[in-house]
């Protein structure tokens, strides 16, 4: 809504010009004030987009309220209205930084050609803003996410000259993942609608088509309620089945890329527990008490590290299990043994090598044992054997890497997601996820990323294509998301790489 102040000490005047500003389309807020001593006090204490002002009043005369409102708010608009015919009037008004001059009795047509002018300049300001502030808010994001990946003092320098208490103000990140490209939507309805349902502001980070990032700034607050407030809003309005980890807390950037690296690493637990949502960093399953921990659940959890071969929470399983049934001793020795015999048997069967006499001798060499700590230790050579095996396929495994991102290379314009990579070099999803992180240093959804936009860059520079004809080329199916991605991975938009105008850390350097 655009704010109008008319001050003349005439009511009639007053109510005229009322009229002719209610004749146009604008929704507009009108105030009044009967001479320019009123009319300072309105302007100390509310912002005013327009002044209407005579020139000739009692106690303060309207060159003087000029001079006075442009020392208050130099981006006010000022029409000045006077019976005076007077070249000097109008000389010594533009010394104020009046807009206009307007005679009295007011013209109507004329009145509504300077309002017209005036109102084209307060909107040409206004989307000028905004466009500096959507270029503002685009290089935070693309400084950001160099940042968090790095780590590097540089990056954090160029932070802190956009706003070093915006970043210490935030205490907490969630970052939430999807497997379904769900991030590639318009961002408004997420973030407005989202915003709405907690009921609290956030600053929003884009990642990739599948991950983004929220920081908050509330220091006590449920985080784990929170995201569970997230999952269900993304659930019940975009239909969407997202996963989110919330961080330790946080002051300031110095602690952000560590605690990012623990979210990313936390996110892949999705693909071994999918019915949970939320996690929470530093509150991993070791951290749960045993008491706390039916055997079905670690049994079932164990049966998915022998099948994804992912001895990290394997040997995390094992010794959650070592520990409850070495301080609990309600369990039978023979319950005990058939527990640790089962997982005996599945760790041979995933070793093609072992065969089932072996298999049949470790058994049996396990139930004659005397201890718990002879079953334990029967049971712990097994998971050393498979982790010995699992080494020697390391090779093997940088070779399915490479084919991985290889087919991304050739194929980045098609719907690629970590389940489809999966099968195409027979693994877990979550697995691939891990040992291709361990390979390169990043996860794949960041990696696809990486190539789509630089191929994009290659063909702004080296093709005539249209943009909307580059983001389907380069996999995207949205192009306004394509654009905004674009800007936050190099700090500048598609249409200015085109031009070849000034690049990101030229843009980071005139902050």
């Amino acid at each position: 809504m655009i704010t109008i102040l008319i001050v003349d000490d005439e009511k009639l005047e007053r109510s005229g010009i009322k009229f002719l500003l209610k004749r146009e389309s604008e929704e507009l807020e009108i105030l009044e004030a009967e001479n320019g001593k009123a009319a300072l006090g309105i302007l100390q204490s509310k912002r005013v987009d327009i002044l209407f002002s005579d020139i000739k009043m009692p106690y303060m005369n309207g060159l003087e309220l000029a001079g006075k409102a442009r020392e208050l708010s130099p981006e006010m608009e000022i029409v000045i209205f006077s019976g005076y015919n007077d070249f000097t009037y109008a000389r010594d008004a533009m010394r104020y930084g009046v807009v206009d001059y307007v005679l009295k009795p007011v013209n109507p047509d004329e009145f509504h050609k300077t309002y017209s002018r005036v109102i084209g300049k307060l909107k040409e300001r206004s989307e000028q803003e905004q466009r500096r502030l959507a270029e503002e808010n685009d290089l935070k994001k693309y400084l950001l996410l160099n940042y968090l990946y790095s780590g590097g003092e540089e990056e954090k320098h160029k932070l802190e000259q956009i706003s070093t208490e915006e970043w210490d103000g935030y205490t907490r990140m969630i970052l939430s993942g999807s497997s379904d490209n769900f991030f590639e939507s318009e961002e408004e309805p997420i973030v407005f609608g989202l915003k709405e349902k907690i009921g609290r502001g956030f600053f929003y980070l884009n990642l990739n088509s599948n991950e983004s990032l929220f920081l908050f700034s509330e220091k006590y607050s449920d985080y784990e309620h929170l995201a569970n407030q997230m999952y269900q809003f993304f659930h019940q309005h975009f239909d969407a089945e997202c996963y989110f980890v919330v961080s330790e807390p946080i002051t300031g950037l110095v602690k952000m890329p560590k605690q990012f690296q623990k979210m990313e690493e936390l996110l892949e637990e999705q693909f071994y527990q999918p019915k949970q949502h939320v996690f929470l960093v530093g509150h991993r399953p070791e951290e749960v008490s045993a008491e706390a921990v039916r055997d079905a659940e670690v049994l079932e959890s164990i049966s998915a590290d022998i099948k994804y071969q992912d001895m990290a929470r394997l040997w995390q399983d094992f010794h959650l299990l070592e520990q409850r049934y070495c301080t609990e001793k309600q369990f039978s020795e023979m319950y005990v043994k058939f527990v640790f015999s089962g997982i005996v048997k599945e760790i041979y069967q995933a070793m093609p090598s072992v065969g089932e006499k072996e298999l049949s001798r470790t058994v049996d060499r396990l139930y004659r044992c005397k201890t718990i700590r002879e079953v334990l230790n029967i049971t712990e050579k097994c998971i050393k054997e498979l982790e010995e095996g699992q080494e020697e396929k390391d090779e093997g495994f940088r070779r399915e890497i490479a084919q991985v991102k290889s087919y991304i290379c050739h194929n980045y314009q098609q719907n690629l997601s970590v389940e489809m990579l999966a099968e195409q070099v027979y693994l877990s999803a979550g697995y691939l996820s891990a040992v291709f992180k361990e390979e390169t240093g990043m996860n794949l959804n960041r990696f696809i990323r990486e190539v789509r936009m630089n191929k994009a860059k290659e063909m702004l520079a080296d093709t005539n294509m249209k943009i909307t004809q580059i983001a389907k080329a380069v996999g995207f199916s949205n192009t306004s998301y394509f654009c905004r991605s674009f800007r936050e991975f190099f700090g500048n938009s598609p249409e200015s790489c085109r031009r070849g105008d000034m690049n990101d850390q030229e843009a980071a350097s005139e902050l």
